[in-house]
């Protein structure tokens, strides 16, 4: 079996934290997304969406950083 050679660049802690604050950028993005604004000095500067995508960038950013933590389970 083959690796893709991905090495972490940060400690597993600070790859759960990350992780920790994608999930929490999604969960916002979510709620953002589903009001309606009528009033157009109501609406917010970054769309929801956007909030989704570095959410789950995060997520996948943190759980490459994890990646020595489940080695050292095995």
């Amino acid at each position: 079996m083959k690796s893709f050679n991905i090495d972490a660049i940060l400690p597993w802690e600070l790859g759960l934290v990350i992780i920790i604050i994608g999930i929490l950028f999604i969960i916002i993005g979510v709620k953002q997304s589903r009001k309606l604004y009528d009033d157009l000095n109501k609406i917010p500067i970054t769309k929801p969406t956007t909030k989704i995508l570095f959410g789950s960038a995060g997520c996948i950013f943190g759980a490459i950083q994890m990646l020595p933590l489940i080695k050292l389970l095995n």
